[in-house]
């Protein structure tokens, strides 16, 4: 029993300093791009579940009755950067008194998955349940990435069907991908007010559409000029087997196999890393050079603690962290932590409000957020 209680301590304070470690290389690592390292891109993604497991470390030696704890509070405070993009505490709001207030608009960005397309086969139980959601939403500018059509009258022209619907007399789509000249995969814009400018900028390539191209478009929003971004940055792609290839690796069920697997998983991430950073830089200097002012949306398939965020958030403001709460979670499998669809926006906007649509049929959670201009002192 003595001997237990001597070397537990040891044991556990080795897997503090270990869980330490991970943790400081999980919140700085990611300030440096792939480019430079790749297995940076890695070290944001299991920031949010080291943080909680380091914070168990402070009761653990309280109980001890042990000076360790301080620690684990050192490192939480080195990590203070990565704290702030990860969660959003909302504070009390104070009015502004005594000055008009600007009109608003809203902006919905949804990744959409081929808009309940599988296997070129139509759900539509998930597709009523997406257009429902779009009805209730029902936002002044609506960005989709993996978005789905068909020229095909015997089959849904999704287009149509939104202008119809929810009254969007202007839209922009890139048309990335085309199977069997009429199905029709991109990114899209719709919007209710003015699009004086369009443009499609070629940012790679990707087998799915979206994710090769970056929509820009400039809209005329109660009398002054909005240059809107969306973008689907370079995503993992995982197939069907490979997402088994996961689970298999996650339950430690593979054997040689599983290691095989990881090996082929961990090259195709890495190929993603570089690809992604290089889109990142490009999107960066675009909003960096935009002559009005600028909101960048969209999925960019990384957390907010990776070499992605930190770079395109430089000059930009997040809605989510201004207006959301909690952790913010937009993708709905693989990890309750993962927030990966965001509103970046230029500080001449206010920004008044954000929601995120939970849905379980959803594999991303559209969000949307309130805006206006901000008005010259």
């Amino acid at each position: 029993m003595k001997l237990l209680q001597v070397v537990l301590p040891r044991i556990l304070l080795l897997c503090n300093g270990l869980l330490i470690t991970a943790l400081l290389l999980s919140a700085w690592l990611p300030f440096m791009s792939p480019h430079q390292w790749w297995p940076s891109g890695f070290a944001g993604l299991l920031f949010p579940i080291l943080l909680a497991l380091t914070v168990l470390f402070i009761p653990i030696w309280a109980v001890y009755r042990k000076w360790y704890y301080w620690i684990s509070v050192a490192a939480i405070i080195l990590c203070w950067k990565a704290i702030l993009v990860s969660f959003s505490i909302r504070w009390p709001q104070q009015l502004a008194v005594g000055r008009p207030e600007a009109p608003r608009f809203t902006i919905m960005t949804f990744n959409t998955s081929s808009m309940g397309v599988k296997g070129y086969q139509l759900d539509k139980e998930l597709h009523a349940s997406i257009l429902h959601t779009l009805r209730e939403a029902s936002p002044d500018v609506l960005c989709m990435q993996e978005f789905y059509t068909n020229d095909d009258p015997k089959l849904t022209d999704n287009i149509a069907a939104i202008q119809d619907r929810l009254g969007y007399p202007y839209y922009f789509f890139t048309s990335d991908k085309t199977q069997w000249n009429t199905w029709h995969y991109g990114i899209v814009l719709f919007s209710r007010y003015p699009v004086i400018h369009t443009r499609k900028i070629p940012c790679g390539y990707s087998i799915a559409g979206s994710g090769s191209s970056i929509l820009e478009a400039d809209m005329v929003i109660y009398g002054d000029t909005v240059r809107v971004y969306t973008a689907q940055l370079r995503s993992y792609m995982f197939n069907g087997a490979e997402l088994s290839q996961l689970n298999a690796i996650k339950t430690m069920n593979g054997g040689q196999a599983g290691l095989s697997a990881t090996g082929s998983l961990v090259d195709k991430m890495r190929h993603t890393f570089t690809a992604r950073a290089a889109q990142t830089e490009q999107l960066h200097d675009l909003a960096d050079q935009s002559p009005y002012p600028v909101i960048v949306c969209g999925d960019l398939n990384d957390t907010p603690v990776s070499y992605t965020y930190y770079t395109l958030s430089q000059h930009l403001r997040d809605a989510f962290l201004e207006k959301g709460s909690g952790i913010g979670r937009t993708l709905s499998f693989l990890s309750p932590t993962l927030r990966i669809d965001y509103f970046l926006a230029h500080s001449n906007f206010n920004i008044h409000g954000y929601r995120t649509f939970e849905n379980a049929m959803f594999e991303h959670f559209p969000v949307m957020a309130s805006f206006s201009l901000k008005k010259p002192d």
